[in-house]
């Protein structure tokens, strides 16, 4: 870090220098939940971008994606964007990624030869993210194979040098570095699951799955306040016998 602060142009990729090098390089560990969830996003999306590529986009090629998610058990829908001939699509959740991964049928989609090959290409990267986080996985095993997931990514027959992502980057040439320092916890032990869990929680129960603000104009508070006043009040009662010294409404019949 010492030396990235007096020449932050020392390793490539450097373009501006650490906004917080008071931080030991050994202390920053990726998350490996954000990372699965940014390149799943990145194979799903290149998946949808090769069908509107190949003329395929219409009604049936959308319902089939729609029946297949249903198949396996996912919420999906396709929608027009307001003002714009651009489709939407829903946003998958963590574990529906996952199962996306495993379980959606290509073939239905693609030939078969051409389903064979990116349903492998999921397949490896879905055994990368169990890697990761299994504690005992093997750093140098776990590099070669990241190296030939890459590798295979970036087949002919695939994508391209631009569909690369940061979080792809960190998976082959940050994370095998990250396990065999933390080698002791396991990487899964920085995971910020329990984090995005209680966010969705409170959100679910707050909100009611919704984090708009809502109306108000200038004067309506933020959506955070409004979350960490209700969690203060929460805490607080069920730590505190207060609310029994609160007297009871009394009932008067007329």
């Amino acid at each position: 870090m010492d030396q990235i602060c007096e020449n932050y142009k020392i390793y490539k990729g450097h373009i501006q220098p650490p906004l917080f090098d008071m931080i030991p390089l050994q202390n920053w560990v990726p998350d490996e939940l954000h990372m699965m969830l940014r390149i799943t996003d990145v194979l799903w999306r290149l998946v949808l971008d090769e069908i509107r590529s190949r003329n395929t986009w219409e009604d049936k090629a959308r319902n089939v994606i729609i029946e297949e998610m249903e198949r396996i058990g996912i919420k999906f829908h396709f929608w027009f964007e307001v003002g714009s001939t651009n489709w939407q699509f829903t946003s998958l959740m963590g574990q529906d990624k996952l199962t996306v991964l495993q379980h959606f049928d290509l073939n239905k989609l693609f030939s078969c030869s051409r389903a064979a090959q990116i349903q492998n290409l999921w397949d490896n990267f879905y055994l990368l993210h169990k890697a990761v986080k299994d504690s005992k996985t093997d750093v140098v095993q776990f590099s070669n194979d990241a190296r030939k997931w890459l590798h295979q990514f970036l087949d002919s027959s695939f994508y391209q040098a631009s569909d690369i992502t940061p979080y792809m980057h960190v998976l082959v040439y940050h994370i095998p570095k990250m396990m065999h320092i933390h080698r002791q916890f396991g990487l899964a032990a920085f995971s910020y699951s329990a984090v995005e869990k209680k966010n969705h929680q409170q959100v679910s129960h707050f909100f009611r799955k919704t984090t708009k603000d809502g109306d108000g104009g200038k004067g309506r508070k933020s959506a955070i306040i409004d979350i960490l006043e209700y969690e203060n009040r929460t805490l607080y009662f069920n730590n505190c016998n207060e609310i029994d010294l609160v007297p009871k409404p009394k009932r008067l019949c007329i």
